[in-house]
């Protein structure tokens, strides 16, 4: 019986691996072919470079710090316990490295369920923490995009303009937001929904708990509030002109495409969504996007390094 049913989920397994590995392919083509080509935009981009206020920048780094301090107060609070303050920031540092292993921030996910577990929690309450935390955020995402939406207003928005050969791009960001929502399926079946379902019916008795609802839901709005501030201060940095409202709102409907796209971190369609939606509210597309590297230079390449590096550095304190 053994031999004639271990080959199949091997075999799945690999075919899944080998399709992720061809859409990640897929779309970073798609990005050399459409994004980096784009002689005049890409010419008038670099040109920008050398004229960012790097005070801008300086603030932006801040903010992408503090979604890491965030995350570890949010931990917390789903933990229901106080975690170690500093390790527990060290393991969301190497959670960002983990994620850019694999898609829909499972790696993450691993980190710190095995974080959680050397931390006391048993396996079961690891993955309730993380099942409520998960919930927690998708509150705070939603509630603040609906908020800027309606800040934004019909009126807020202009017509957009791409650059060419910006069209395939954004059609390659629903490509492959269908083709994530469908290859994690199985796995949100399976893994993912029973836990947030049943956390989901528990943050009423969080909020009957103030200083636990305090942790989770104040750490779970400073992720979001740190990543809509360093995306604004990019957007500065490299002299964007756009209102905080628009700001937020597309950095949220930008996290809403990188979170569904099977690429890690969304790599190659939030770009897209980003300078889609900046063009969209009317910034040029120059300082759109400028301010769209920037962005991910700080919060998606720069804490690859620090992230590696707290990685090995929590194994070898056997935290991991």
């Amino acid at each position: 019986m053994t031999a004639t049913t271990a080959p199949v989920p091997v075999h799945e397994s690999f075919t899944r691996a080998h399709l992720r590995v061809l859409l990640m392919v897929l779309v970073l083509g798609l990005v050399v072919h459409a994004f980096l080509p784009q002689a005049g935009e890409f010419q008038h981009s670099l040109d920008e470079l050398g004229r960012a206020d790097w005070g801008w920048m300086v603030l932006a780094l801040a903010a992408t710090a503090a979604t890491f301090s965030s995350a570890a107060v949010a931990l917390s609070g789903a933990a229901g316990r106080i975690l170690p303050f500093g390790t527990t920031v060290e393991a969301q540092i190497a959670s960002s490295f983990a994620n850019r292993l694999a898609p829909g921030s499972v790696g993450g996910l691993g980190l710190n369920e095995r974080y959680l577990e050397r931390s006391g929690l048993s396996r079961p309450q690891a993955a309730a923490t993380l099942a409520l935390n998960g919930v927690a955020g998708v509150v705070v995402h939603l509630t603040a995009l609906v908020v800027a939406g309606v800040l934004v207003g019909t009126g807020g928005v202009g017509e957009i303009h791409l650059p060419r050969g910006w069209a395939l791009l954004v059609v390659s960001v629903v490509v492959l937001a269908a083709a994530g929502i469908t290859m994690g399926a199985p796995f949100l079946r399976r893994r993912v929904l029973p836990p947030v379902k049943e956390e989901a019916s528990s943050l009423a008795g969080v909020v009957r708990r103030p200083r636990q609802a305090l942790l989770l839901f104040g750490g779970a709005i400073g992720i979001t509030s740190a990543y809509a501030l360093a995306f604004g201060f990019s957007l500065a940095a490299f002299h964007a002109h756009v209102g905080p409202a628009k700001v937020a709102a597309v950095y949220l409907g930008g996290a809403v495409v990188s979170a569904a796209s099977p690429t890690p971190g969304g790599l190659g369609a939030m770009e897209a969504a980003l300078v889609a939606g900046l063009t969209g509210v009317g910034v040029a597309e120059g300082p759109a996007i400028t301010g769209v590297l920037g962005f991910r230079l700080l919060t998606y390449w720069l804490p690859i390094l620090p992230g590696y590096l707290a990685l090995r550095h929590l194994r070898r304190r056997q935290l991991l």
